[in-house]
């Protein structure tokens, strides 16, 4: 009886080990299919030749156009006119032909819609877009003065280069060169330049966009700022990459202020305004929104240029993805890519060193990850405080929702 019982406790053990045998081979067969799904639909693209440019020229121009200080007088944006009228006047002289072939029209005072017609009335038209504004710049900051427009090295140094007047000379130079081959679109084809993007764009291109509308003009589609060409952005991906952007994040900053009883330092109450709040953005920021890796688009996008881990790893989410978000978390570049990011920007709260303060308040910026809402943000926030004493809203004029992400494939990528 004993021997019967021994061969049926063998028997079952082998039969387990055949079931975790097969599951192990089902497992790894589909793991592998999966790859190869994976590498197959994102085979290398054909590449392009491009226009042939002089590059000393078009870095004298972009140099050009950071020497107009186009920095806003205020923090709502208002625009230097003088800076904007040597910029156009520039624009003017340099590209000649896109200002005969063009029809040029001046936005709200210095905004910029330019439209090129294309030989296709039945088609959308598109619209390529820049802004023409940048952020201050403090001088002793920079290795050469930030509005000079030095070329040294091989590099132009000056604030605007890489936001974003590198793509509004990039736009021109391109329109400039296609036009003296005697080129025209068959689609019509927009240039959109504001002037007020660093501080939020209400007077620049929110106003085109209703002028557009006004007009009874729907767009096919949009190219504006986006990524540029990184190299060591992505975790685990050598050489250089080219993003393109097909979604942006949504903005909420917020504020928390919490009341309690003032007084003297000498008797305090169990907890202060100020201990309140500290408590609470504490566990706000060690408790942040939860990641989406699914939404982290770049490793599907790099496809075979990734690591042959990766490709297996993205390709298959479902079983790597707590090692993937393990690994990628600590970075803060992947961190923000996958998730809504909380930022404790600001924090005020009393004025005596010995005064107990009647008010603590603290302002938290968050960048919206798109599929995430600013109510979800707000939800997520009460929360994790858990504290009726807190109380806070969104600060006017400090938040927009997340964009819808756009196709990432389609007739717009075919070239």
């Amino acid at each position: 009886m004993a021997n019967l019982t021994i061969k049926g406790y063998k028997h079952m053990l082998t039969t387990i080990l055949y079931i975790i045998l097969a599951i192990l081979a089902i497992t790894a067969i589909y793991v592998t299919v999966r790859t190869i799904i994976y590498q197959w639909r994102r085979g290398p693209a054909e590449k392009i030749e491009g226009i042939q440019v002089d590059d000393q020229q078009v870095a004298e121009h972009l140099a050009a156009s950071v020497r107009c200080q186009t920095v806003p007088l205020d923090e709502t944006g208002t625009p230097d006119p003088e800076a904007f009228r040597q910029l156009h006047e520039m624009l003017k002289e340099t590209y000649p032909l896109v200002h005969q072939k063009l029809k040029r029209e001046v936005v709200n005072g210095y905004s910029l819609v330019y439209v090129w017609q294309g030989s296709r009335s039945d088609l959308e038209p598109v619209m390529l877009m820049a802004h023409q504004d940048v952020v201050s710049a403090e001088p002793s900051d920079w290795t050469y003065p930030p509005f000079e427009g030095k070329i040294v090295d091989g590099f132009i140094w000056g604030r605007g280069t890489l936001d974003i007047k590198n793509q509004l000379i990039g736009i021109m130079e391109a329109a400039e060169s296609l036009l003296q081959q005697g080129y025209r679109p068959e689609r019509t084809i927009l240039f959109g330049l504001g002037h007020d993007e660093e501080t939020g764009g209400v007077n620049g291109c929110k106003v085109v966009g209703q002028m557009l509308k006004e007009r009874g003009i729907h767009l096919a589609g949009i190219v504006d700022e986006g990524g540029g060409i990184v190299e060591g952005l992505a975790a685990g991906v050598r050489g250089p990459m080219a993003l393109i952007a097909v979604s942006e994040k949504g903005y909420l900053t917020t504020e928390f202020t919490v009341h309690s009883q003032p007084g003297h330092s000498s008797t305090p109450p169990p907890q202060t305004a100020i201990g309140i709040l500290a408590r609470a953005m504490a566990r706000l920021e060690a408790h942040p929104m939860p990641t989406h890796l699914r939404r982290l688009t770049w490793y599907h996008g790099i496809g075979r240029a990734a690591p042959i881990y990766l490709q297996v790893a993205f390709a298959n989410v479902w079983l790597f993805g707590p090692l993937l978000k393990r690994w990628l978390v600590p970075k803060p570049e992947m961190n923000a890519s996958m998730r809504t990011t909380t930022a404790l920007t600001i924090i005020k709260g009393g004025v005596e060193d010995n005064t107990i303060p009647p008010e603590a308040k603290a302002f938290v910026n968050f960048r919206l990850l798109p599929g995430d809402t600013i109510a979800d943000v707000l939800w997520h926030a009460k929360k994790v405080i858990k504290d009726e004493r807190v109380h806070f809203n969104p600060v006017e004029g400090k938040f927009n929702e997340a964009l819808p992400v756009s196709p990432s494939s389609g007739p717009a990528y075919e070239g």
